[in-house]
């Protein structure tokens, strides 16, 4: 993720002595993506993740942290967060949360095909019958509440036919949060940054900080967005076709779901585009940051308002 807070050699040589993880080898930043820290540090034990929370709530983050090591524990391909020496989750370091996590091999990709979305389909299925075994529940905190109070925030920053198109979209999502759909903890951002792919194969899901109790349609659309979407934003049919077939066979989408799919892309493709406009509107001050276009899921968004009838299962 970016870097917003900057830690030294002497704070990281002392921070690792809470840990049973070696010694430092090095540290440094990594540019990409937009809500947490996040450092790529290497010990005499091995290679990791050193996440600084810049925006979760401490009483939170153990949530997260407890269902990430769940779901490794449970052989998903989920990296394991390391405990200190007294069995925390978690310390503070700057005033802030921190965690170390095991650092999987592979990378994302930039470029989606067939085969990449019927692994992602797969490997979604899979994590919602899991996650379904954790009992702790997780709020959402980009529900439909955060989304009306972040359309009023965007009002005098963005333009009328901008406002109209979120209004539009969360008059749609109100009648699918409506609905008594399956739920389950979900992924929620399962992007393609967010799954490390090793010689043609998945090695990793990774980024579970957005993960909650809902919808698990929603999930699903939210993945789709992204992995099977053109430049222009509009639903590729092959790949879609081909995740969703292979979702279904790791956890049966039932027929009420089926009739919502198209309320499920345009609540996936809204908490996106507002999450970008708020980013752009009210930026974080970081050491390196990286701030995604909204005009990608604007017309994302307008597309799957557009043709929400047409989006069948």
């Amino acid at each position: 993720m970016s870097v917003y807070t900057k830690i030294s050699e002497e704070e990281i040589i002392s921070h690792l002595k809470k840990y049973l993880i070696g010694d430092l080898v090095s540290l440094f930043g990594i540019a990409d993506g937009i809500e947490n820290t996040n450092y790529s540090l290497t010990t005499t034990h091995g290679s990791y993740i050193f996440t600084i929370f810049e925006n979760i709530d401490k009483n939170e983050i153990n949530q997260y942290l407890l269902l990430m090591n769940d779901l490794h524990e449970q052989g998903l391909m989920c990296p394991k967060v390391e405990k200190t020496n007294d069995e925390k989750l978690f310390k503070i370091i700057s005033d802030k949360p921190s965690a170390i996590i095991q650092k999987l091999e592979g990378k994302s990709l930039n470029q989606t095909n067939i085969h990449n979305c019927e692994l992602v389909g797969n490997l979604l299925g899979e994590f919602h019958n899991y996650s379904d075994k954790f009992t702790t529940r997780i709020n959402n905190t980009r529900n439909l509440e955060w989304r009306e109070k972040s359309n009023k925030k965007l009002l005098n920053y963005i333009s009328k036919h901008e406002s109209d198109l979120i209004t539009n979209a969360i008059s749609i999502q109100t009648e699918f949060e409506e609905q008594k759909l399956p739920k389950g903890i979900i992924h929620a951002d399962l992007f393609r940054d967010n799954i490390l792919f090793d010689k043609g194969k998945i090695s990793g899901m990774i980024d579970f900080y957005y993960s909650c109790y809902d919808f698990l349609l929603y999930d699903l659309a939210v993945t789709t967005n992204d992995w099977c979407c053109n430049s222009n934003g509009e639903i590729i049919e092959e790949k879609t076709n081909v995740l969703i077939k292979s979702y279904n066979l790791k956890r049966k989408i039932t027929e009420d779901e089926r009739g919502f799919w198209g309320h499920a892309l345009v609540s996936a493709a809204l908490r996106f585009y507002l999450s970008r406009l708020l980013d752009l509107h009210f930026p974080k001050i970081g050491e390196m940051t990286h701030i995604k276009d909204p005009k990608v899921f604007e017309n994302i968004l307008r597309d799957r308002i557009n043709h929400k009838e047409k989006f069948k299962l």
